[in-house]
């Protein structure tokens, strides 16, 4: 069973989610076409599907939140989160076209949609279906939510005029949508209050293949693997973009690595290259030249967050796998850094030791400088033998690498390999050396380093060790 609930799906147009997923969605399309069905025999069975938007919005409304209650004690990724918060958006959106519709139907082939429309709460339920139309067109992914961001976000706040109508147009609306906006109502008010703390770019820092790494102080994650939302003024003040914190909790300080995959973060790129230029001008005047002062004021940036939580608890095995590709580098890199810092610490919660194997997939061998520093720390930690954490860094070049030997010692930290990984391979090697004892799997990188990494944790299991995997993806 734990196999097959960790296969991706194997239907082509569905391949990134996976069986316990699919499962869920099967049951809530099922609900909801169970729940909706019936004959049209009269106009009550048209009120039917405005029960059904109203039930729909109120649940929905509970996964929009990012400071969530519900998501916390429940131990619901914020990816995963978002991806019900869309399933139950449509299905509110559906329902409330069929309600809207056969009702003004039936009120136009009985020429009683005048006299109809006399009654406040008619146009009123007509303003939030409209506003509900105007969320669902903007949330179309290829046109709007993964290509115009901004066009995707701020249409969302339609959702007041629609609760504000339904509230005004259903008799038993609050019952269904109060709780949920309530919650709703709490996430704005901590993320107004967080907007006062006092939070300083301690330094960036660019490197080739278009990242560009901020340390950020005054703000701290409480676990492995959160994201924030941040915005850079002199970039764009009204762009908010998540991105995973690379940091552990316990530092006292937030580690973005944004790289340059659409238009605002190309722009990030050169943020800060004006101060930098202007300080290395001050020192080369006073007769020395030094690297760029952290106590500099680089450019103003806002961090909304951190939030998410993850659904294994990182740690509770003792075998660690981190599967990456690219940027997606950023959650292991968190999560290794808590383990480490947890083991030199002394807090191992069980007998023996924590074991860490660490997949990296770059394209370019120059890509590796984006966490070098972070990787010799975890080789540093590991490497003292009174610390009980041990540390296999693997890491596949796909281009760029010129040496003809299978493997090159990368300064200490790994091993790397020219060349995309043997995934299948590489999870039964951990699997030979550390039987006996499960693991906990964080897959981020691509669609189908992912996929692939689910195929290879479920092969790789057995009665002596099972992988159990949590994937970071941004579902915005």
């Amino acid at each position: 069973m734990h196999k097959i609930t960790t296969l991706p799906s194997a239907i082509p147009f569905i391949t990134h989610n996976n069986v316990p997923i699919l499962i869920r969605v099967s049951v809530f399309t099922f609900l909801n076409f169970l729940w909706g069905w019936n004959k049209f025999a009269y106009t009550t069975n048209y009120q039917l599907y405005g029960w059904l938007t109203i039930a729909n919005g109120g649940l929905s409304l509970l996964m929009g939140a990012r400071t969530n209650l519900f998501a916390h004690v429940a131990r619901i990724p914020s990816a995963v989160l978002l991806r019900y918060h869309r399933w139950i958006g449509l299905a509110t959106f559906v329902h409330a076209t069929l309600h809207c519709s056969l009702i003004i139907q039936h009120y136009v082939q009985t020429n009683q949609f005048y006299t109809a429309a006399q009654a406040p709460r008619i146009p009123v339920g007509i303003a939030a279906w409209i506003s509900l139309c105007i969320i669902a067109i903007t949330s179309i992914p290829k046109i709007f939510r993964r290509r115009w961001f901004e066009a995707f976000y701020y249409p969302h706040f339609f959702f007041l005029v629609f609760v504000a109508g339904a509230l005004y147009h259903a008799n038993k609306g609050p019952e269904f949508l109060l709780p949920g906006f309530g919650l709703w109502v709490i996430d704005r008010g901590i993320r107004f209050y967080n907007n006062f703390r006092s939070s300083q770019v301690k330094s960036i820092i660019h490197y080739s293949g278009g990242v560009t790494k901020f340390n950020i102080t005054g703000v701290a994650p409480s676990q492995p693997g959160q994201i924030a939302w941040v915005q850079i003024p002199s970039v764009s003040f009204f762009n908010w973009h998540p991105f995973t914190i690379a940091s552990a909790p316990g530092q006292n300080e937030t580690t973005v690595a944004i790289r340059a995959l659409g238009s605002f973060t190309k722009k990030v790129q050169t943020v800060g290259e004006d101060d930098a230029k202007v300080a290395q001008s001050t020192a080369v005047e006073g007769g020395t030249y030094e690297a760029v002062s952290t106590e500099m004021n680089f450019s103003k940036l806002q961090i909304d967050g951190p939030y998410g939580v993850g659904h294994l608890q990182w740690g509770a095995h003792p075998v660690i796998v981190l599967v990456a590709g690219g940027i997606g580098i950023t959650p292991g890199i968190s999560i290794a850094t808590h383990i480490a810092n947890q083991a030199k610490s002394g807090l191992v919660p069980m007998p023996g030791s924590w074991h860490i194997h660490l997949l990296w997939t770059v394209k370019n061998f120059d890509h590796i400088s984006w966490f070098e520093a972070e990787l010799k720390n975890l080789a540093e930690i590991a490497s003292d033998e009174a610390v009980p954490v041990t540390l296999d860094i693997t890491i596949h070049v796909t281009s760029g690498v010129e040496e003809d030997s299978e493997s090159v010692k990368f300064d200490g930290i790994g091993d790397i390999y020219q060349g995309r990984p043997d995934l299948i391979k590489w999870f039964e090697n951990v699997r030979d050396a550390r039987m006996g004892m499960d693991a906990s799997v964080n897959l981020c990188g691509p669609a189908q380093l992912i996929r692939s990494g689910r195929i290879a944790a479920s092969k790789a299991s057995c009665e002596d060790i099972l992988f159990h995997v949590e994937e970071e993806t941004f579902e915005f």
